[in-house]
């Protein structure tokens, strides 16, 4: 009988405790890394295991059980009960932790045979283990076009076991009303997102109502297929993300009427452009606008909005936060609360704009605290008008084109946190002013916190 016990080997131990000390330092910033995501937590429940366990866990797999010589067979056994029973409770720990990450997120991809693989394995170990149902949090499904019809059934009755899912995604694939219309047994169904999906076939047998916070569509490529989205009740929505074929307003296919939600509640409107579109979209804008009057915030990625075109001066009244071309920036600001402006130049008009950058950057009628310019001629003075048009700036973010000047001001800015500087030509200062880059720095950040030049 071999002589194995735990004080056999100190300088395993202490190699044990060395990448035990690395493991407890260096793995959670690894995860921030990994998921940079707003719901991401650096200290998962592993962190909180005590040293001991996780020295037990190493010195067994080191060392082995733990023999000795004392007592003969039934000393022997005992010892052994006395050292695997901790690592089996251990052992179980890390399945409870384990078990609802790993079920947390599912992901059902039909591109490959491989991944069509991994859903019916899936499938299976959901339908044997019940109790895995209520783990999963999140569902994320791509490409369900490729699918067997077999596998497709057993996906959407699976799908539709799941009480506890709060975030579904679903890209390229086909689901008529009446599956989605399901889902309103989902409970805890926040966050919806359709890309590129065709949402056709049979129509509910009810208008289906969701208790969304979110929802992000972006249709099938068709104007039609927004009719459809017209019979969805969203009582609770407070982001609404969309593609810009709903703004078409072609005659039988919208009437821009397409969205039923609580103007009380919408807080947040995206409109973006995927597919150019060649019909006007202003009047579509509008119509939406007059339904989400009370937004504070309005996220535009239009290319084809007229010259020249405005909005009446009583739609969104409240609004805090924009993020858009800067020719529109004035003609959606002016006269409101604007607290949050991220405006970029496009190649067409960046040199015929740029002389306007004062007005620009004091569009509303409260003072600016974060401000976001991408796409900008870095001219002379312009420090000094970001300084003297928004004193109390919190952030500052300029991504410049071309720099034909430094960040000297003779402002000061009180209040500014953070501030970046980017230059697509490459470093921000020369070589030849770095003897003086941080006496200039100084000026324009004296007292932020976070600086990037």
């Amino acid at each position: 009988m071999s002589n194995r016990g735990r004080g056999t080997c100190i300088g395993k131990d202490l190699c044990a405790a060395r990448t035990l000390k690395e493991i407890r330092t260096v793995a959670p910033s690894e995860r921030v890394k990994a998921d940079d995501s707003p719901q991401s937590h650096p200290h998962s429940p592993m962190v909180s295991i005590p040293e001991e366990i996780w020295l037990l866990i190493f010195d067994f797999l080191q060392n082995g059980v733990l023999t000795t010589a004392e007592g003969g067979q039934i000393g022997y056994d005992m010892a052994r009960i006395a050292f695997v029973l901790p690592l089996t409770e251990t052992c179980r720990e890390f399945y409870r932790i384990c078990q609802p990450l790993l079920f947390e997120t599912i992901v059902i991809d039909g591109r490959s045979e491989p991944g069509r693989r991994r859903v019916r394995c899936l499938i299976d170990t959901l339908e044997s283990k019940p109790r895995l149902k209520d783990m999963v949090a999140k569902v994320r499904i791509a490409s369900i076009f490729f699918t067997t019809p077999e596998l497709l059934d057993r996906l959407c009755q699976t799908l539709m076991e799941l009480r506890s899912i709060r975030d579904l995604w679903i890209q390229e694939g086909n689901i008529s009303l009446a599956q989605l219309s399901r889902f309103q047994e989902c409970p805890h169904l926040e966050r919806l997102v359709l890309l590129r999906v065709d949402l056709s076939g049979p129509e509910a047998p009810s208008i289906p109502s969701f208790p969304l916070k979110y929802l992000q569509c972006e249709p099938y490529g068709f104007p039609r297929s927004t009719k459809f989205f017209a019979a969805l009740m969203l009582p609770e929505l407070e982001t609404l993300r969309i593609d810009s074929v709903f703004l078409t307003g072609l005659e039988r296919f919208c009437d821009h009427q397409v969205f039923q939600f609580n103007p009380a509640v919408l807080k947040e409107l995206i409109v973006e452009t995927k597919i150019e579109w060649f019909q006007r979209m202003e009047p579509g804008l509008i119509e939406l606008l007059k339904c989400a009057n009370q937004i504070r915030s309005l996220k535009l990625s239009l290319d084809k909005l007229t010259n020249g075109f405005s909005i009446p001066d009583d739609l969104i009244p409240d609004l805090e936060s924009f993020e858009g071309r800067a020719d529109l920036v004035l003609n959606f600001c002016d006269g409101r609360p604007v607290r949050d402006l991220r405006t970029f130049f496009t190649r067409s008009f960046v040199w015929e704009m740029t002389n306007d950058v004062p007005s620009l950057i004091r569009p509303g009628s409260v003072p600016l605290e974060h401000l976001s310019i991408d796409g900008t001629l870095w001219k002379d003075d312009m420090m000094e008008y970001i300084t003297s048009n928004c004193p109390e700036l919190l952030s500052l973010k300029v991504r410049a084109v071309h720099v034909n000047d430094m960040l000297s001001t003779r402002n000061h800015m009180p209040r500014l946190r953070r501030a970046t500087f980017l230059s697509v030509q490459g470093p921000w200062f020369k070589n030849n002013f770095r003897a003086t880059k941080t006496e200039r720095e100084a000026k324009v950040v004296r007292e932020c916190r976070v600086f990037w030049p």
